[in-house]
Order: C-alpha cells, then structure tokens, then sequence
C-alpha cells in the first residue's frame, strides 16, 4: 500500500492564513501591526522558516512559507500565542483572537509557486485597500521588504522573486515584478481564476496519489521518522553548541543548582534560536520548575 501523505513536508511550500476571532479587525492599528511583526520576524528565527511573501489584512494574514525543519505547526503555535499574549495585554483583554485553528494550503503540484506569490500580493489590490504602486510603501505587504533590502530580514523575498519568478534581484527585477501585478491583476481581479487553477490541480493530486502535491527543495531524501526528528535534532544540536561555546558541559549542568547566569544567557539564545518549550529548557538546564524559568527568561535576570 503507497504511503499517506505526511503532515508536514520540509519540501513543501504552505499558504498559510489565520482570520481574526468573529473576523474582528485585529490589524486596525498600526501598534497591532508592529506586534505582529515583532511576533512573525522573532518565529521565523525561531523555527528557520522561509518565508517568501506576505500580506498583513484588516483582519487576517497571509504567509506563504517553506518550513525545512518541518516544524509548521509548532511554529504557527508559538506565533499565534505570541502575538495574542501582546494584543489581549495591550487591550486588557482575555480570550481568543484567532478564529479557530489557521489553515496551511500545502501547494499542489499543478501550481506554479509563482502565482502563489502574486495572490497574496495582490490581496490588498483586489480589496481596494491599496494600489499596485502603493504596496511599496506599505508595511503591510512584503513588497515593501522587497523594496527595501535593508528591512528584508529575516523575509526571504529577494530569494522568492529570483527562484519563483526568475527575475533579479534589483531595481530593475523589483520593477518588472510590479509591472507584473499590474497584469495579473487585470486578467483576474478577483482572484477567482488562481482559486479555480488551485481546486482543480488539489483534485489531480489527490487523484494521482499524491495528496496535497508538494513543490520539491534539492536534496530533501528522508525518511518520516528522520522528518519527524528534524526540528528535535536541531534543538539538541544548538544545545550542545550553545553549552560548548559557554565553555560547560554535561556535568556541569547536573552539578550546579539554581539558575546562574550562564546557564539562563543558555536558555535565551535558545528560546530565541529555536522552538523548544520551557519544559525541555527545564529538563536539560537541570533547573527544577519550568515555570519559574519561564518567568526568569520573560525578566530576563538571573538568581544563584
């Protein structure tokens, strides 16, 4: 019997989006905006996603994203909380600001990547929010990052234009992308016809055995249990680097109690390098209560 499709393929590029709880317009404010993007830039170092384009909306995102250490799912967590931590603080508020669990659209065979691209650029255009001409100056649209080499990081979008659409990346490339916009927007100001193309290459897909589809990366030959372990061998792999470069080892680890500073510093740079929880944190520092690291890590101060 051939194999099911995975449920995270490090190959694989998602269009990924998320819409406010009862489609409130959570992105209303510019303060909203700067969280998010705080939250979105802090989760891609995180989990070393590629992330090739995306549309901040009224009250919803898009992202289209490759995760090669197949950690999408741990990732949007850690975005999601993150960011509703800071938006219900702000407003004094409690409960839910999504509504319900984002979806990821893995693309299907079929698809050009490509198009991908272009509708989630366009998204603004087609709801009458801005123009073409208007997305390089808005932050709300990667073609802003585009625009401006120096804010692209940790974006990926100079790579996105070279790879998807085989333009340079320059002034030259920038410009005949938005010439491009302006001419898909023409064809389909709706979107309708790139939503059509999508339904019909997700069914021959499926027809086909292949699930979803995915769009393959060089080099990616794994088996599932070496897939499911990409994420969990990363963070290993930075523990033991981050622990060398503190000049410890092991047994130091196991042999000095409390929280000193080098083993709280250890715990930062992971938490901000990878996705590991306070709870692994607490386990490999030896240190007890991962609540109480948590709340250290948060203050960032440390006790002896």
């Amino acid at each position: 019997m051939p194999r099911g499709p995975r449920s995270e393929d490090p190959s694989a590029l998602y269009h990924v989006f998320s819409r406010g709880n009862y489609r409130t317009a959570i992105f209303a404010h510019n303060g909203a905006v700067r969280s998010f993007m705080q939250a979105l830039e802090a989760t891609i170092i995180r989990a070393g996603w590629e992330v090739y384009a995306f549309a901040i909306m009224p009250n919803h995102f898009h992202l289209m994203i490759r995760a090669p250490r197949a950690n999408l799912s741990r990732g949007m967590h850690l975005l999601l909380s993150a960011f509703s931590l800071r938006f219900n603080g702000y407003r004094e508020e409690h409960g839910h600001v999504f509504q319900g669990r984002y979806q990821a659209k893995r693309v299907p065979l079929g698809v050009d990547a490509l198009r991908v691209m272009d509708y989630i650029h366009l998204n603004h255009v087609r709801k009458k929010l801005l123009t073409v001409e208007q997305l390089a100056s808005s932050p709300l649209s990667s073609i802003y990052r585009l625009m401006n080499p120096d804010r692209r990081t940790p974006f990926m979008v100079g790579e996105g234009l070279v790879r998807f659409c085989g333009l340079p990346d320059d002034a030259e490339g920038w410009g005949r992308y938005l010439s491009r916009l302006r001419d898909v927007y023409l064809r389909d100001d709706d979107g309708l016809a790139f939503e059509v193309q999508w339904e019909i290459a997700r069914r021959e897909s499926k027809l086909a055995g292949a699930g979803d589809g995915a769009i393959p990366a060089p080099s990616i030959n794994l088996t599932d249990a070496e897939i499911e372990r990409l994420d969990s061998d990363y963070s290993e792999k930075a523990f033991h680097e981050l622990l060398a470069k503190a000049g410890k080892t092991e047994e130091d680890l196991k042999s000095t109690a409390g929280l000193p500073d080098w083993k709280l510093n250890l715990a930062l740079e992971m938490t901000r390098l990878t996705t590991v929880s306070f709870v692994w944190l607490a386990d490999r520092l030896c240190t007890g209560s991962a609540t109480y690291l948590a709340n250290q890590c948060r203050k960032g101060q440390a006790t002896t």
